[in-house]
């Protein structure tokens, strides 16, 4: 029997998931809901389409990869939120011209304003820019993926109204300074697989575990944590019936 409140299901705000997993590869994933976060335009195309019962699919441009700020296109990129309830992978990186990744974000932020949508939003290396624009086009989505801003900027972001998506090769002091009712868990796998000791997307229980301990909780009670967290910011954002059926549920019942 499942250690956890209700049966609930691993959760994964942002990992890299192929377009083509197969369904015997997602059966692999041992039952976790995972936020699959695309870098492309193309890749976002190729999983336009797809239905699975616990993907929630993300249509990106990571600012990192200069294909993808290449290829954006805003109106198509716009059509793509018409199937999909996540952006992202998309922000500012510290590697390529800052203005070029503006731009394009900008413009992201701009298509995302009336939409029922999260976002997902990188930000290494350019955490002050991310947080300016943010402060100018706000949206009620914002999850800050792997923020490692400094205390100032992590309080600017709160006030924001911003969520995190946290991972275990996060430091203490980051981790204990952001409020527990906006933290989501995250693997980003495959990147740093070793810092994070993640195996697979879904791979939670060493996060859990930690956060269990900074916090004096069980990780059954940060499991439910992080599902709580997630029903309350797709409910404030008009997402909650946008999910997968079975994870909108086990966001209710958390």
């Amino acid at each position: 029997m499942s250690p956890f409140p209700d049966d609930l299901p691993p959760l994964d705000c942002h990992a890299h998931i192929a377009p083509d997993v197969t369904p015997a590869q997602i059966g692999a994933l041992q039952g976790a809901v995972v936020f699959a976060v695309t870098r492309t335009p193309a890749e976002a195309h190729r999983v336009g389409r797809r239905r699975d019962a616990r993907l929630v699919w993300g249509s990106g441009v990571h600012p990192g990869v200069p294909e993808a700020l290449d290829a954006f296109d805003r109106q198509l990129f716009r059509a793509t939120l018409r199937n999909s309830c996540l952006i992202g992978e998309v922000g500012l990186d510290r590697r390529g011209n800052l203005e070029r990744q503006r731009t394009v974000l900008a413009q992201i932020l701009h298509a995302a304003q009336d939409e029922a949508v999260l976002l997902s939003l990188h930000s290494t290396g350019r955490t002050g820019p991310l947080l300016d624009l943010l402060t100018d086009q706000p949206h009620p989505g914002m999850i800050l993926h792997w923020f490692l801003g400094n205390p100032p900027e992590r309080q600017h972001a709160i006030d924001l109204g911003a969520y995190f998506s946290v991972n275990a090769a996060m430091p203490d002091d980051i981790l204990t300074s952001l409020p527990l009712t906006r933290v989501l868990p995250e693997t980003d796998f495959p990147a740093s697989r070793r810092a994070t000791g993640a195996s697979r997307p879904g791979h939670v229980d060493r996060l859990e575990q930690r956060l269990a301990q900074l916090h004096g909780m069980t990780p059954e009670d940060v499991r439910r944590r992080f599902w709580q967290n997630l029903r309350e910011l797709t409910t404030r954002t008009h997402v909650l019936d946008r999910l997968p059926e079975h994870v909108a549920d086990w966001a209710l019942e958390a």
